[in-house]
């Protein structure tokens, strides 16, 4: 029986302390967890507030077409982008200290870019996301890019 207490009693603090961190916001997220958080936003339109929180200010994001380097820019080729992008699954995610490196799909709602195979990198300085290289075939999207130029 006082097995059977101790027991109880371990499972209990167990429970008590898992949910407390699932829900205290001050949790500190790890690399792969801010990054995940980042891309989670272009799977839900209601979180991509916070996903772009996760930004510093001087954000250096580049592509196979665009160099940006600020937050702002970046949330203005977003909300473009917002329009066509319809997901994006994350594959393989892997870390070395201050660098995220993803393999995923990224989907539109385009006819022929449906479904798009990239890598990124993501560089953090203390929690934030300073620096991403996204690298994808952009043969088929630099026709897409054209049209918002216009």
């Amino acid at each position: 029986m006082k097995l059977f207490t101790t027991f109880l009693g371990c499972l209990a603090i167990f429970i008590t302390t898992n949910l407390y961190s699932q829900t205290n916001p001050n949790k500190i997220m790890t690399n792969q967890e801010t990054v995940q958080k980042f891309l989670e936003g272009f799977n839900d339109p209601d979180m991509i507030h916070e996903s772009l929180a996760l930004l510093s200010d001087d954000y250096h994001f580049k592509n196979p077409m665009v160099e940006l380097t600020t937050k702002s820019a970046f949330i203005g080729l977003a909300q473009q982008i917002g329009s066509v992008l319809t997901g994006v699954d994350i594959l393989h995610i892997t870390d070395n200290g201050n660098w995220i490196a993803l393999m995923y799909e990224f989907k539109s709602s385009i006819a022929g870019l449906e479904v798009n195979l990239a890598t990124e990198w993501f560089r953090l300085e203390n929690g934030i996301i300073k620096e991403s290289i996204l690298i994808y075939d952009a043969t088929k999207w630099r026709a897409l890019y054209a049209q918002m130029e216009n």
